[in-house]
């Protein structure tokens, strides 16, 4: 039996981007709002106005939070005993303040009064200080399975100069591939961030840590102007679709997807439906929407590329006039970008976001795409979908995909 087609929504529409494909400079409109929510389509247009139904959440607050980056999407009157009134103004409340947790806690820029946050413990190396529960979490997550990854604040502070160029000449002043002063700069920050001599966050139990910092780094940097030592940079999105999905979930709150724009995604699991996943593919200088993955009950979803693909991308790429592209996954090893592939799909029923982002630091900060890898996660139930070309190469054997566009061929 098809549900999709019982459950009284449409099928996945067709959205066609410049005759299925679009330069890799155009800023797509089209494209936007497909992913949106990364790329959930499937026929709510029709319902939006509805008092019941699948709705987009917008978050109602003036304060510091994180909801431009994010999507909601509700089914809107599917609790017991609330109406549909009730219901809507619960979530939006939950969302709301989740939005605002979640960002002011872990945000390396923002002091924030009365919260000790990322911006706190930078601002105060060397102190015993005492978070949030989430937050020590998330610390403690990136501690102890995300290498050095944490700790290479400075090193993302440059790639923000070259993201937020205009010109190709002012993105290369803060290019390690092209600029040697740029390069030499990496070599002495690297020489600290590697080094739990220099710079270690330690996890000292009942939600309190101390971000150890050695006077050497502090007066270096004094004297380069720095004050950030740690920053989630773009694993941040995970931790917060992660927080919100759970928040709902343990709220009972569980026909909802929240998804970022960068590419975490959670469905929670609590319709019975078949949902699709637009699968994006870039060949050469061309953006493809290669197919549809579908799939039903809980999912998490991490979709990687190594290039620009929505508005609020210009945060994390640049694209030399040459075609050469920087992006926001950086190797702490060395400070360089660098993408095994163009596009990588992990996904999975079990994981959270957190778990396929600590998979995609191993998988995907890599020169060249190690298969093997990525057959070996189906044994936890982790599935990924990548391309040979334009193949469609995919880990899980019953996988689902639709509409797929002539140019493509499956694995």
């Amino acid at each position: 039996m098809n549900r999709r087609n019982s459950s009284g929504l449409k099928p996945p529409q067709n959205i066609e981007v410049s005759s299925r494909y679009v330069g890799l400079r155009i800023a797509a409109v089209v494209i936007l709002i497909l992913i949106a929510a990364t790329a959930f389509v499937y026929g709510f247009n029709s319902l939006f106005s509805a008092s019941t139904g699948w709705q987009e959440i917008e978050a109602d607050s003036s304060d510091y939070n994180c909801a431009e980056e994010l999507t909601f999407m509700y089914n809107i009157g599917s609790s017991e005993g609330d109406s549909a009134t009730v219901e809507r103004k619960a979530i939006i409340r939950l969302y709301s303040e989740s939005c605002e947790t979640a960002f002011q806690l872990l945000t390396p820029d923002v002091e924030v009064e009365n919260l000790n946050n990322v911006w706190y413990i930078n601002n105060h190396p060397n102190e015993e200080i005492v978070v949030d529960e989430f937050l020590y979490s998330a610390l403690e997550t990136m501690v102890e399975e995300g290498g050095r990854l944490l700790y290479i604040a400075p090193i993302y502070s440059e790639y923000q100069g070259i993201f937020f160029s205009n010109e190709d000449w002012e993105a290369e002043e803060f290019d390690p591939y092209l600029s040697e002063s740029e390069a030499e700069y990496f070599a002495e920050v690297l020489e600290f961030t590697s080094s739990d001599e220099h710079v270690s966050l330690e996890l000292l139990g009942n939600n309190t840590v101390i971000l150890h910092v050695s006077d050497e780094y502090l007066e270096y940097a004094s004297e380069m102007e720095t004050d950030g030592f740690i920053d989630f940079s773009w694993t941040t999105n995970a931790f917060i679709v992660d927080y919100i999905a759970d928040l709902m979930t343990e709220n009972g709150y569980t026909q909802g997807i929240v998804a970022s724009y960068d590419g975490f995604a959670r469905n929670l699991g609590g319709y019975d439906v078949i949902f699709s996943y637009t699968l994006y593919s870039r060949q050469d200088l061309t953006i493809y929407s290669a197919a549809e993955l579908l799939y039903d009950g809980a999912r998490s979803i991490v979709y990687a590329h190594d290039y620009s693909l929505a508005d609020l991308d210009y945060q994390r790429y640049y694209t030399y006039e040459s075609g050469e592209i920087r992006n926001p996954y950086i190797d702490p090893e060395d400070g360089l970008c660098k993408a095994a592939t163009a596009d990588l799909v992990l996904y999975s029923e079990g994981a959270t976001c957190v778990d396929l982002m600590l998979e995609l630091i191993n998988v995907y900060i890599a020169d060249d795409l190690d298969e093997s890898e990525l057959e070996a996660l189906t044994s936890d139930g982790t599935y990924a979908i990548y391309y040979d070309g334009f193949t469609i190469m995919h880990t899980e054997d019953d996988v689902m995909l639709s509409d797929v566009t002539e140019e493509f061929g499956v694995g």
